[in-house]
């Protein structure tokens, strides 16, 4: 949308960064009077993590932005030259990159085009947030009508692509997105077209960071899998609960507090679900969802997998799992169950959702204290 040349302020005898709108997007009256005055809304911001921008105006034609020069390299030159980054150089780049956030969104900004390519770092990992070009404020004018999507494809929340009204957890979503490519080398949404990596952003579960990058911690992937899901609601509230989240995982920060629960018994582990390879998936008093869509408790990211594929229901009387209208269907050893038909579940079943199977077990003796340390987080867990 812009180019961005290194230029001399003789003013005041200082380089700068000048950006300029391209003609076709300058030749937009329309685009060009909201750019300039959500420009000015961004100018105003003041964070060590923000570019400084000096001054927005026009000459002639051109529409233009002044910033501050920085010597860089970008993120995305860094992971070029060294590939997939160390987790402790991770937190620190975003525990930077959520606090610029946080303050921008509350100041009513959403910046809609985080990508490596916008994130500047010094010898010293200090981050700079830039190109607040499209960023939109919440309360106001919009840059674009409903259906139009604009940013940068790959690093677009589903609901930016779609073109529909975005919030602040759009940019947590992209934001998820940095991590992840951070993390294991690559964005988890790729295509040969723009059409196919539109349909993997908005339908299909990301490829699991454990499958990419064996060294990453399934708790860390089960933090930047929430960021990722596909509904906003399912997110992270903020981007420094993300990054504290992610710091917990890895072992670099303190554990994130569980959210306080009036009824213990909420949280005793009635069941196990046993998948492949043994990793076990407990099953909680209550109700306990399970499939492909990353907001359910159990999340089994496979494409025979229904968004959200069933339900268990465990309580005095024992657990019932319930079949949700699935493409694939529920089976209980061997039989398919009906639809939203309560199901008894045992010991010794084996469930079989799509291609996977699961063995049902009784729970393990966990220890009183430990068991009561569960998180949100600690839910949402994945099949390899």
């Amino acid at each position: 949308m812009a180019v961005v040349y290194k230029a001399y302020d003789d003013v005041l005898q200082r380089t700068v960064a000048l950006k300029v709108l391209l003609p076709v997007m300058a030749a937009n009256q329309e685009f060009t009077q909201r750019f300039r005055r959500e420009a000015i809304t961004a100018a105003n911001l003041r964070h060590p993590n923000i570019v400084v921008i000096y001054d927005v105006g026009e000459y002639g034609h051109f529409q233009y932005i002044v910033m501050e020069y920085l010597e860089g390299p970008t993120l995305q030159q860094v992971m070029v030259r060294e590939g997939v980054l160390p987790p402790n150089r991770v937190v620190g780049i975003l525990n930077q990159l959520a606090d610029a956030l946080d303050y921008a969104h509350r100041q009513g900004l959403i910046h809609r085009d985080i990508k490596p390519a916008n994130i500047m770092l010094d010898d010293q990992d200090h981050v700079t947030l830039t190109d607040f070009g499209l960023v939109k404020a919440a309360r106001g004018s919009h840059i674009t009508g409903e259906g139009v999507a604009i940013g940068t494809l790959q690093y677009m929340s589903p609901e930016q692509a779609r073109g529909t009204e975005i919030d602040h957890r759009s940019d947590i979503y992209s934001l998820g997105i940095v991590v992840y490519e951070m993390l294991t080398g690559r964005v988890p949404f790729t295509g040969t077209t723009p059409y196919q990596t539109l349909h993997g952003l908005i339908y299909d579960p990301p490829p699991l960071l454990t499958h990419l990058n064996p060294n990453i911690s399934p708790a860390v992937e089960q933090v930047v899998l929430r960021a990722l899901a596909k509904e906003p609601q399912q997110r992270f509230a903020s981007a420094g609960e993300f990054a504290q989240a992610v710091a917990a995982a890895a072992g670099l920060g303190p554990a994130v507090p569980a959210p306080p629960r009036t009824d213990r018994v909420q949280w005793e582990t009635v069941l196990r679900l046993i998948g492949a390879g043994g990793r076990e998936f407990p099953v909680y008093r209550g109700e306990t969802t399970i499939g492909r869509d990353t907001g359910n408790d159990i999340v089994i990211p496979v494409k025979q997998i229904s968004r959200r594929h069933a339900r268990l229901h465990c309580d005095d009387q024992g657990c019932v799992l319930v079949d949700e209208h699935s493409t694939n269907g529920t089976f209980v050893n061997g039989a398919r169950i009906p639809p939203e038909t309560p199901w008894p579940l045992h010991p010794g079943d084996v469930l079989r959702l799509g291609p996977v199977q699961l063995l049902v077990a009784l729970p393990a003796q966990p220890d009183e204290a430990t068991a009561w340390q569960v998180t949100d987080t600690d839910t949402s867990l994945m099949i390899g």
